[in-house]
């Protein structure tokens, strides 16, 4: 049904990939699946995950054509390989398809879709030298879509258009591997900008992650609030649901997060509370 050629890296474009990998098919991964479908990909889309069952979750929902928990199996013969895991795994991940790829003959191009960048990226980047993988390249990604909700069956072929997707390249960043990822995002619907990773991680920390962290500390503190007479929580409606609703994300997804960007979401929290004193006053 699908078949692998060397693509020519000089002008490549998805519509020419042969095998696209997606490690990781939940939210994100699923509704990548899910677009690459919908947009008119007719390459093999691969999942590769540790849980079979929610592997046949993905298969049956549409959002990858083949499964598997190999990593051997899902990597190789892959001209483009999506991270989609919690953000402190990426580099792990790396470092696992590096094990069957680097001496392939063909280039493999790696991305991810986490929150933060500086760790990842360095990471990677110290990785692919060290190992002399010269045949592989990476691009740090984030695409600004998502949902208070988890797994492939929240996934959505639409959940991508109109939005942004962050990408980050170094001076280890090929242009013919930036070229592939840019046009994967935009084949799915999303417009490419591009960000050093630290210059990232200070935008988002303030644009999502210190946003998070307030309403976590909202719902909580609200949580709390009660007299001999009723709890707080009883009296919300729409606006608190409104204010809270991110709260809901993932707790490994969001820990992750948080120790990668920790000295930027700390001095965005002093910020904030010098914002608050303020108000006091």
């Amino acid at each position: 049904m699908f078949t692998h050629q060397k693509p020519d890296l000089t002008s490549l474009q998805i519509k020419d990939i042969a095998r696209i990998t997606i490690w990781g098919v939940g939210l994100i991964g699923g509704s990548l699946g899910l677009a690459l479908k919908k947009n008119g990909f007719e390459g093999e889309r691969v999942g590769l995950g540790r849980n079979i069952g929610r592997l046949k979750i993905a298969q049956e929902l549409d959002a990858v054509d083949t499964i598997t928990t190999h990593v051997s199996e899902g990597v190789q013969n892959s001209d483009l390989i999506v991270l989609c895991p919690p953000v402190n795994y990426v580099s792990l991940f790396v470092r696992e398809v590096l094990e069957f790829v680097k001496s392939d003959d063909k280039h493999t191009v790696l991305t991810d879709v986490g929150s933060t960048k500086t760790v990842t990226v360095t990471a990677v980047d110290r990785m692919l030298d060290e190992t002399c993988s010269r045949n592989v390249s990476f691009v740090g990604g984030h695409p600004m879509a998502g949902s208070h909700k988890t797994g492939v069956g929240a996934a959505d072929a639409d959940l991508f258009d109109n939005s942004k997707c962050l990408l980050t390249p170094t001076e280890y960043t090929t242009e013919q591997a930036l070229v592939l990822v840019k046009d994967l995002w935009h084949f799915v619907g999303a417009e490419t900008v591009l960000l050093s990773p630290e210059s990232h991680d200070q935008l988002i920390g303030a644009a999502s992650h210190l946003p998070h962290l307030i309403a976590s500390i909202l719902a909580n503190s609200i949580a709390n609030a009660k007299t001999d007479e009723g709890n707080a929580l009883d009296f919300t409606a729409t606006g608190f649901r409104d204010t809270t609703r991110i709260a809901a994300g993932a707790p490994e997804v969001w820990t992750g997060i948080f120790t990668q960007n920790t000295e930027v979401i700390l001095q965005l929290i002093d910020d904030f509370v010098d914002n608050i004193n303020k108000f006091r006053t």
